[in-house]
């Protein structure tokens, strides 16, 4: 894991997009580049910030659009983390129908997992026998949990299916969310993390990282091959 230090949210959020331009630009002219979102207030930063200042610096129409997780609502609920993506990214930047895969949270949720699943795996090409994006943006809660991974819910970490069924542990919604297995599968993984709310998880990360009583974000940054945190908390 890299932790990279920045004084605050946008310069960060800069940076990590610099970085995801720059393995863009060195697929070919041929290739689509599969890139997988995550939802939250900092997905909607990162939005923003994309259609003011990168319109015209990335070449979206290169990009295929997936989601890491996604909540059990239709895609006109504020709860939906593609009706944001749509309102903030897709719509203004003219983004193709054809390039965005939403999860169907309207859909019965372990069908729609297992729809999902086999939707990546027509459209991804694979590596160590799975499907496998170009890039993952990863959010981390105040909990550590990670995707729709809880505390409560560490068997999904090791979880054989690509994407399956979770559950807020408070709220009880339902979730339909990538794996750790998946998520591991040598992606390189962007991980956006901003907020005072943020900081003692942060600092337990570092502490717990290899403690064999890890949360989800704790284990998965402990096994990724390649996982850099964005972050303005010093």
């Amino acid at each position: 894991m890299i932790l990279k230090n920045y004084t605050d949210p946008t310069i960060a959020l800069r940076a990590m997009t610099n970085e995801l331009k720059q393995m863009i630009l060195k697929k070919t002219q041929e290739q689509s580049f599969h890139l997988a979102l995550s939802g939250g207030n900092t997905a909607r930063q990162m939005f923003n910030l994309w259609t003011k200042e990168y319109a015209t610096e990335i070449d979206w129409n290169k990009l295929r659009f997936y989601w890491v997780d996604e909540r059990c609502v239709p895609p006109t609920d504020e709860e939906s983390n593609y009706l944001h993506a749509n309102k903030l990214l897709f719509t203004p930047l003219n983004i193709e129908p054809a390039h965005i895969f939403r999860i169907r949270g309207e859909y019965p949720p372990l069908e729609e997992s297992v729809y999902y699943s086999n939707l990546v795996k027509k459209e991804l090409s694979k590596q160590n026998g799975m499907p496998h994006f170009d890039a993952i943006i990863l959010g981390i809660g105040t909990d550590a949990h990670t995707a729709s991974i809880f505390p409560n819910n560490l068997a999904l970490l090791n979880d054989d299916r690509l994407y399956t069924v979770s559950r807020h542990p408070v709220s009880d919604q339902y979730r339909v969310t990538m794996t750790g297995t998946f998520i591991l599968n040598h992606t390189p993984l962007f991980i956006p993390v901003f907020g005072s709310d943020k900081k003692d998880m942060i600092n337990k990360l570092k502490r717990t990282l290899f403690e064999e009583d890890m949360t989800p974000a704790a284990y998965i940054l402990a096994k990724a091959e390649n996982a850099t945190i964005f972050t303005d908390i010093a």
